[in-house]
């Protein structure tokens, strides 16, 4: 089977990447996947052109140097452009808080990335094959990943392809063996510790062992869940226009609505699935809903808030304040300061004192909302304006000092002016007030 493997990879290459004339890079990690898809490369009767790019993760002393060397020796042996790029990932793993698995992912995509836009390269092909995509599958059933996580890896994502996806680990060794494919051996992939190595060195014999063809029944179920995942996908922009609406930064999810789902708990899931809730938090958002509102849940990157008839989910990131610019302008001809959306308002610039200054608002605020003759605290205002716990966090207020040096409140950002220094028949300049999220 290992001898016809040469014209499959060809066959399939011309699949996924055209007839056309295309340049690829190469991952390359000096393993015997990655250096039988070089050697497949450089025999391909297709005949494109491709450099290799490889990553030395300085993960594995000595040895991550004498992969970076091996790999760097066979492409000047063959004519063919090298790429490399060491990185500390045990720090940069620390840093962000990651597995050292995800550090090392996150890393070698975003370098190769830049390599593709740098140089011009039409693909990035990397070397999964078949056991890679079933334990990938395996680890993400135990995980809970949903759908997406079981359908497997995609042949193409992208601008990445996967040209050896169709083929088993055993058909490559046997490919390498029958040509002579010189290649390195990472002895950290026989140490069961990590959950990936145990699948591929405990589980798998064990499943092969109940089903020898235990491999292509798992590609088969894969293929089925693919098709799977993209009929839901359809359905899912069905019922996100159904269910889910935006309230300005926020992605509200209609809670009633929801709950007239045949399978509630599932839309739940995909709604909140890319903004990182695992499931435990998912469980208590779900058993939120028969309770009292403003609860509050975090994944690493969203938070959200059960208010009133919503779930509402707001990025972690856009919580900073808004930027709030000041400009004094003379009356002009036509002016109408209502004629502006809720971003922008106008105050009469001869009722304060210059210049305007910024700040979050405080528990003790008060101020004469536009229209009315008397104060309100700001609590109370926003609470008639029915803003949820972030909305209310987020809100700025623009001040001005008064003749005596005490602080007075001008407006609320982007929301409400103050009464006293509202724009009359008599103003002859205005402050205009803009805000807008801050980068």
């Amino acid at each position: 089977m290992s001898r016809s493997l040469q014209g499959d990879f060809d066959k399939t290459l011309l699949r996924l990447a055209g007839d056309g004339a295309s340049r690829f890079l190469l991952g390359v990690s000096g393993g015997v996947d990655s250096m039988c898809m070089a050697e497949l490369f450089k025999r391909s009767r297709l005949r494109h052109d491709f450099a290799i790019a490889h990553v030395n993760f300085r993960l594995r002393g000595e040895d991550s140097d004498g992969d970076e060397i091996f790999v760097r020796d066979w492409a000047a042996a063959n004519g063919v452009e090298f790429f490399s790029k060491s990185f500390d990932t045990r720090g940069y793993a620390a840093d962000k808080g990651i597995s050292i698995e995800m550090a090392a992912r996150e890393l070698r995509y975003e370098w190769f990335s830049e390599l593709l836009q740098k140089h011009g390269f039409d693909w990035l092909a990397v070397a999964h094959n078949l056991n890679d995509a079933a334990e990938t599958m395996y680890l993400n059933l135990l995980r809970g990943t949903g759908i997406r996580g079981i359908a497997g890896m995609k042949e193409v994502s992208g601008e990445t392809i996967r040209p050896l996806l169709g083929f088993s680990r055993r058909q490559i060794e046997d490919f390498a063996s029958e040509n002579g494919i010189s290649h390195r051996i990472d002895v950290t992939n026989s140490d069961s510790s990590f959950a990936r190595n145990r699948i591929r060195n405990e589980v798998f014999p064990q499943f092969e062992r109940i089903n020898p063809s235990f491999l292509e029944t798992s590609s088969r179920e894969m293929a089925h869940f693919t098709e799977i995942e993209a009929l839901l996908d359809d359905l899912l922009e069905q019922k996100k226009a159904e269910l889910t609406s935006r309230d300005g930064d926020a992605f509200c999810i209609d809670i009633e609505k929801l709950s007239k789902e045949s399978q509630p708990g599932y839309w739940l899931f995909r709604l909140l699935q890319p903004f990182g809730f695992n499931e435990d938090i998912l469980a208590k958002i779900d058993a939120a809903f028969d309770g009292q509102s403003g609860k509050t849940f975090f994944s690493p990157s969203h938070k959200a808030i059960r208010d009133r008839a919503f779930l509402k989910i707001y990025s972690l990131d856009a919580s900073s304040p808004i930027q709030v610019d000041f400009s004094v302008l003379d009356i002009w001809e036509g002016f109408d300061p209502k004629a502006t959306d809720g971003s922008v308002l106008f105050v009469d610039a001869d009722t304060v004192n210059l210049p305007l200054e910024c700040r979050p608002w405080q528990a003790a605020d008060r101020f004469r909302p536009f229209g009315m003759k008397g104060f309100r605290k700001l609590s109370d205002f926003f609470t008639d304006l029915k803003l949820d716990l972030e909305q209310k966090q987020r809100q700025t207020v623009v001040t001005t000092t008064d003749d005596r040096g005490e602080e007075q409140i001008v407006c609320i950002a982007g929301i409400r002016i103050d009464d006293r220094y509202k724009v009359t028949a008599k103003t002859k300049r205005v402050v205009r007030i803009s805000c807008r999220a801050r980068k």
